[in-house]
């Protein structure tokens, strides 16, 4: 044998060697955790086989095949057929017989002393090392090759679909006019001219760069309306934009010139405008007295057993309104208005035909939102969603600076009147269903309350808004919490849209210690019943994944609700709700256990179950302490966030995106933060919380590598059939191809550039069409694509300049249909690398 085949078996063997003491070591630090012993076993085995390598002994090969077939039986005993969990268990095992077959030949060798050159002979033949070697090859690149595929959680069957009702989805005609297409939100285009069919042939029709890069806090999760023949977007700096939907060409522009705040100097957001005809739109009367009576009978301290407390018998108020002036005239100017918001807390309305203000809207077509909020809301106060405009009426909430502080402004909710920008009505949590009147000037809206900063649906018949409702902050505290606050907590509340009457509400959580806010868009759905009738409901989708399916009429589960009971041992002071509500209706929120630990081999799956066993976990809701860590499952990332989900009203399919991040959290002194040089945010891995007594640490739940330490996927598009409440399917969406290793929001670290299809947090929302597609692209990889809504296969990918975040739309304009994105860069990296400005349109080259 070479001297440089036994220096090469010696240093292979030693790793090998290392590694596996290095297993052992650890394996016996998760057995005396109490976790399993498999580690120990299989650490044993592998150390042998190094040291057997560094000996050059032949039974390195036997023993390593042997290895390979405990980790195998192990793991499919332990996890079962899941790819994904198999995979980090028994890659390195595959990995070595390859390794050790190649060098078995030279094992054993011999030369007899003082003959004229050396006779060699082997302990292990040739051809067996080089077979056994070949044979593991061959395994490992089968696994190899399973990477590269989506491992789908639950197979959709065509057969299975529902049939559609095509008398359904058709309002609105041509164009994309709210920004979840229709004020009930359901994201459903009903045009065929593009269907899974014939998606494999769409291409880009134009593109269009807005001028304002998403850098420095700056990020694109703009859906664009279209009416008529004008598409309509903001930027991150709450510019608006008209352009020609055909080609792309600006018509117009307006810069509010948006002041930089401390609120928002690191986090500009314009997520939709909105747009008001005033041609046709019923209109509030000037003198309109639109409150809530003071004689209501107070629910603030009343929650059913499910979390819902209801005022649904107090009489609209509206009915006693005077008569409301008649539409403006077509010729008009601002006849039919564009109306946005800015990250510095103004409303405004814009001419939909030129760009210019409305000056006959609020102070020469401005209204300051900060008016009534307080000396702590410039900076603090501001907003980010597109609002809801209907009957007359804009209505209007914000973002509040999180975990910063107490004292923050008043989550007041406030109605405009459309036309002039007068404020019709306030509701607040403080007051809950006794009033709505706005307050005297110079008054100010109970601080602390919580706040709404999503967007809302409505129901013109019911004359009904839905509101997603946020969190007293800051969010991990929940000592200080006022009780009208924890009544309203991430809830989902109907108000009057004309009035500001509150009708019900329902709690999603209890006591929330955990940002849960309810963020996504509430959709709206008449729900078949099983003897022909029709049930209106309000379908709530949650960060906790749970959906909350609610008569809209009443509040009133219909989907089962249940409360269980919740972990308690808290912190003295914690506030904590003994029970939390569940739905029957939820995605991917089952318990994690040490099986569903991580990693991209055994060893990084090793430190994350031995990391798991050390936190405190006794399922969902377990309280933080000050002594270890606490794992946050579902993290407050998300389940659903701000993007929502997708519904086709012509099948009761339900389209879901989900985030699937576990987190980790830790109270911890302010002047032990501050020795440890963590720097405080609002949105970072540590916030003071000021005014209460503890600062809080967190961040997601992942190996050294940088990897996830939970099973895959960490992001999923599912597909439920409302009806039945049966998961027709779920697949994984997006790929490791454009995410930083080194932190999985893609903070700096090493781009992979390898297309495997794991499943990555996703945001914004998915897009459905009458051509039975389903398109997104807010994944954190650069495509956009289209998925077949009957079966969940991907049917189409088209790579994209940068990442996306926002929901794809899509419009008819001259018989052509188009899909449209808006293409800022992937979200949270972090950096100013990949950012983009892209507005990119598809259509079929064919088409008219």
């Amino acid at each position: 044998m070479s001297s440089s085949i036994r220096v090469l078996s010696f240093f292979v063997g030693l790793v090998i060697g290392l590694l596996g003491v290095g297993l052992t070591l650890g394996g016996i630090d998760l057995a005396w955790l109490g976790g399993s012993w498999a580690y120990i076993l299989l650490g044993l085995m592998m150390a042998f086989v190094g040291f057997a390598v560094m000996a050059r002994k032949a039974i390195a090969l036997p023993v390593s095949i042997l290895l390979s077939l405990v980790a195998a039986g192990w793991a499919f005993s332990e996890v079962g057929d899941v790819f994904w969990l198999v995979v980090p268990r028994v890659v390195v095992f595959i990995a070595l017989p390859i390794v050790v077959g190649l060098l078995a030949p030279g094992f054993g060798a011999s030369s007899r002393s003082g003959e004229k050159g050396a006779l060699r002979s082997s302990a292990v033949p040739r051809a067996w090392g080089f077979g056994i070697a070949s044979l593991y090859a061959i395994i490992f690149c089968g696994i190899s090759l399973g990477m590269f595929q989506p491992h789908a959680e639950v197979t959709g069957n065509a057969a299975d679909a529902p049939k559609p009702d095509t008398a359904l989805g058709q309002q609105n005609g041509n164009d994309w006019p709210a920004w979840g297409r229709n004020l009930t939100g359901d994201r459903f285009a009903p045009y065929v001219q593009i269907n899974a069919g014939n998606v494999s042939d769409l291409k880009l029709a134009w593109s269009f760069h807005t001028g304002d890069l998403a850098i420095d806090g700056a990020e694109y999760q703009v859906t664009p309306l279209k009416i008529a023949d004008t598409l309509y977007l903001c930027t991150p700096l709450n510019k608006v934009i008209a352009l020609d939907p055909v080609t792309g060409k600006e018509k117009w522009r307006f810069d509010p010139h948006m002041q930089v705040t401390r609120g928002n100097k690191g986090w500009k957001r314009c997520r939709g405008v909105s747009y008001a005809d005033m041609t046709t739109m019923s209109l509030l009367a000037p003198d309109a007295k639109a409150f809530g009576p003071q004689d209501v009978a107070d629910t603030t301290t009343a929650p059913s057993a499910a979390g819902a407390a209801a005022s649904a018998d107090i009489a609209p108020a509206a009915s006693v309104l005077p008569a409301a002036p008649a539409p403006i005239d077509a010729s008009a100017p601002c006849a039919r208005r564009i109306v946005s918001t800015t990250n510095d807390a103004r409303l405004f309305e814009l001419d939909a035909a030129t760009g210019a203000l409305c000056q006959d809207f609020g102070d020469h077509g401005m209204v300051n939102l900060l008016e009534g909020l307080g000396p702590t809301a410039p900076g603090s106060y501001y907003l980010t969603s597109a609002p809801l405009v209907a009957d007359g009426v804009i209505m209007v909430g914000g973002k509040i600076n999180d975990n910063m502080t107490v004292g923050e402004p008043s989550g007041v909710i406030r109605g405009y009147d459309v036309r002039t920008g007068r404020l019709v009505w306030a509701w607040d949590a403080s007051r809950g269903n006794r009033d709505s009147r706005p307050l005297p000037a110079g008054q100010i809206y109970a601080p602390e309350t919580p706040n709404f900063w999503g967007t809302a649906s409505y129901d013109p018949k019911l004359g009904l808004a839905f509101i997603p409702m946020g969190n007293q902050t800051p969010d991990f505290w929940t000592g200080n919490r006022h009780p009208y606050s924890d009544e309203y907590n991430d809830t989902i509340l109907a108000l009057d849209l004309r009035t500001g009457q509150e009708h019900w509400h329902f709690r999603t959580a209890n006591n929330d210690m955990f940002d849960y806010d309810v963020t996504s868009q509430p959709i709206l759905y008449d729900l078949p019943g099983a003897n022909g009738e029709t049930v209106p409901v309000v379908v709530g989708l949650t960060k906790r994944s749970q959906i909350f399916v609610l008569d809209r009429r009443t509040g009133k589960p219909v989907v089962k609700v249940t409360d269980r009971k919740v972990a308690t041992d808290g912190m003295p002071g914690q506030r904590i709700s003994p029970v939390q509500p569940y739905s029957d209706l939820s995605i991917g929120v089952a318990p994690l256990k040490e099986s569903d630990m991580w990693g991209a081999t055994i060893f990084d799956q090793l430190y994350c179950r031995i990391a798991f066993k050390k936190m405190r976990w006794e399922g969902e809701w377990t309280p933080l302490s000050d002594k270890q860590k606490t794992l946050i499952w579902p993290g407050y990332y998300g389940g659903s966030n701000w993007g929502g989900g997708a519904l086709d009203p012509q099948t009761g399919v339900l389209v879901v995106n989900d985030i699937r991040m576990a987190m980790w959290g830790q109270f911890i002194k302010r002047e032990e933060a501050a020795h440890a040089g963590l720097v405080p945010s609002t949105e970072g891995e540590y916030s003071e919380q000021l005014g209460t007594p503890w600062g809080v640490e967190r961040s997601m739940f992942v190996s050294p590598m940088g990897a996830p330490c939970f099973k895959p996927p960490y992001g999923s598009l599912t597909a439920i059939d409302l009806k039945t409440q049966k998961t027709l399917w779920q697949v994984p969406v997006g790929s490791i191809q454009d995410a930083a290793i080194h932190g999985v929001f893609g903070q700096k670290g090493i781009i992979p550039h390898i297309y495997i299809p794991v499943g990555m947090p996703t945001m914004g929302g998915p897009l459905l069409t009458g051509g039975d597609l389903a398109f997104f692209h807010g994944s954190l990889d650069n495509y956009l694509r289209a998925f077949d809504l009957k079966s969940g296969k991907e049917v189409w990918r088209q790579r994209l300049p940068v990442g996306g975040q926002g929901t794809p739309m899509s419009y008819v304009q001259n018989g052509k249909q188009y899909v449209l994105v808006v293409a800022g860069g992937a979200t949270r990296t972090g950096t100013n690398a990949n950012k983009g400005d892209y507005v990119l349109s598809y259509a079929l080259p064919s088409a008219p």
